[in-house]
């Protein structure tokens, strides 16, 4: 798309599809806001459908488990997405289209393709709590924020979302200048991510670095939090001070913290708890069966199972065996034995989570004409056990090795479904011992590289496919756990960054989704799609999800 002042009627009408705005920085459009659209943010419709105005008041009661602590900087986004109700990012994603809308920016401006210009809303204060005791926010926070985010400590994990930027600067009070590197499409979407929540430099101080209290959960967010257990419940209440006139509607929101996923959904039927998605095949009975009662939504999720090799190890610095591996899972049984079992529906892909590629990847069909995606296995079979003889590995020396995972009910599922199809499909070649891990320590493994092969949760927080490039399949990613590197793909990923035109970077993506498929020791178990299902009186709910959850929107959500 081209852009120009007279496309602004057409931004108003797309809230900023990102793709346009992505267009927009090359052709210069001066800015990008609501200002002037005749917009309203106010909520119009429910989540089953009707019209009613927005009421205030109430308490809405969720389920989450604020179990790893309060930096976002630090963790990836199925942590940090509901921070959103307490911490601010510059820009946010809408939960529906993903289109870039407002939030601590109330405006941003692209003089050139590498310099983005950004206006802070008026009035914006931090929470009425110490250290900062609602100060006003500075530019000079949202630097802070960044230049830590940058940080080269590993467990920085999402500094490649900044890797771009080359320069910083508090143009006035209320205005931010970010000087890029070299032209980059992405760089908007990339602040969208909940892990870019802006933290104050007094907070972080006061923590020590260690923000694992709720006292020190101190944003300039649409709620307070209050307090926060672990494994048993959180409170939030509506900021006063909220920068946003007239939101929240909300009073409160009460969190409770479940380990199983069988009570929840029986919290969830007994109208304990105000949202909950719907587990596996009975989703495509809810839906068709509950309209009237729940209002629900499929969506595909932004979170998948991935599979990753050690690649500093042996032999999975061999491309022989990690190629073999790939081609022994069988993915259509992943599709109707894991995803349809616990989430309803299920989707191939090489590198991309649901809600990302139904828009950029390649489709069911074209997968199933791929060798690792082929049905019947047989040729798959075939010339993985070739590989793996060239190797060395044959069943009188079989490949020996620990598969890890999360203990947690779908996300050990995975690697058990896995663990089978190898021992099944190498007719014994491959013999690997199971490992499941609880989550906190799970994550110390995963950053730490202490693995030999794992299939796992894993989430890029956004929806374009740079963030999973970026974070996971580029060398030195912040969650490129096997640590792999690939000089060629490194530069068709740089390439892809700097193509404006919608048609030709989605031919570039789709060149980098082949490439890959043929040469990464990375993959994609199975994607999948969730049916969300929220109580009829709520209004205004996101689908949500185990992994998507947008907290920020918790502003619009109103009780009838």
């Amino acid at each position: 798309m081209g852009g120009s002042q007279n496309d602004l009627s057409r931004v108003c009408r797309r809230l900023y599809r990102r793709q346009f705005l992505a267009a927009a920085v090359g052709a210069g459009v001066a800015s990008a806001s609501l200002d002037g659209c005749g917009v309203s943010r106010s909520p119009s419709s429910t989540a089953n459908g009707g019209s009613a105005g927005p009421r205030t008041g109430g308490t809405l009661n969720i389920s989450f488990n604020f179990t790893r602590g309060f930096d976002p900087h630090i963790l990836q986004a199925s942590d940090t997405s509901l921070h959103g109700m307490f911490y601010s990012t510059l820009v946010r994603a809408n939960p529906k289209t993903y289109d870039v809308e407002p939030d601590l920016a109330a405006k941003w401006e692209t003089p050139s393709q590498t310099e983005m210009v950004f206006t802070l809303a008026p009035n914006i204060r931090w929470q009425d709590k110490p250290p900062v005791s609602g100060r006003p926010l500075k530019v000079d926070d949202v630097i802070y924020s960044y230049q830590r985010l940058q940080t080269n400590d590993p467990k920085f994990v999402n500094k490649s979302y900044l890797a771009g930027i080359d320069k910083m600067e508090s143009v006035d009070a209320k205005t931010l200048k970010l000087t890029l590197k070299r032209p980059d499409v992405t760089q908007l979407g990339s602040l969208t991510q909940s892990s870019m929540e802006i933290l104050a430099p007094e907070v972080v101080d006061a923590a020590r670095g260690n923000l694992a209290t709720a006292d020190f959960a101190v944003g300039t967010g649409a709620f307070v939090l209050q307090r926060s257990e672990p494994n048993v419940a959180s409170s939030l209440v509506r900021n006063p001070t909220y920068f946003k006139p007239g939101r929240p509607y909300l009073d409160r929101v009460e969190v409770r913290a479940f380990t199983d996923v069988q009570a929840e959904w029986s919290a969830f039927l007994a109208g304990q708890i105000d949202s909950r998605w719907v587990a596996g095949q009975d989703s495509q009975k809810f839906a068709g069966g509950q309209k009237s009662e729940y209002g629900l939504q499929w969506f595909g999720d932004l979170g998948y199972m991935i599979m990753q090799a050690m690649t500093k190890k042996k032999p999975w610095d061999d491309a022989r065996v990690t190629r073999a591996m790939r081609l022994l899972i069988d993915h259509a049984e992943a599709k109707s034995a894991w995803a349809e079992v616990w989430f309803g529906r299920g989707r191939y892909s090489e590198c991309f989570a649901a809600g990302t590629a139904d828009t950029w990847d390649l489709s069911d069909d074209d997968y199933g004409r791929q060798l690792e995606w082929k049905q019947p296995k047989d040729d798959a079979v075939k010339e993985a056990l070739a590989l793996l003889s060239a190797a060395g590995f044959t069943k009188a020396n079989p490949l020996r090795f620990t598969l890890s995972g999360l203990n947690s009910d779908y996300q050990q599922a995975a690697p058990q479904l896995a663990q089978a199809q190898f021992k099944r499909l190498s007719q014994g070649v491959v013999n690997p011992e199971l490992r499941v891990y609880e989550s906190a320590t799970w994550t110390k493994v995963r950053e730490a590289g202490d693995f030999e092969y794992l299939i796992s949760g894993h989430t890029s927080g956004g929806s374009d496919p740079d963030t999973y490039f970026s974070s996971t399949h580029q060398t030195g990613g912040g969650r490129n756990y096997g640590k792999m590197s690939d000089l060629q793909l490194d530069q068709m990923i740089a390439r892809q960054r700097t193509i404006f035109d919608g048609q030709e970077r989605k031919k570039a993506v789709r060149d980098i989704v082949l490439y890959m498929i043929d040469h990464s020791p990375y993959g994609v178990f199975i994607d999948r799609y969730i049916l969300s299902a929220t109580q009829a009186k709520v209004h205004q709910f996101p689908a949500e999800g185990p992994t998507n959850k947008f907290g920020s929107y918790y502003e619009d959500i109103w009780l009838a």
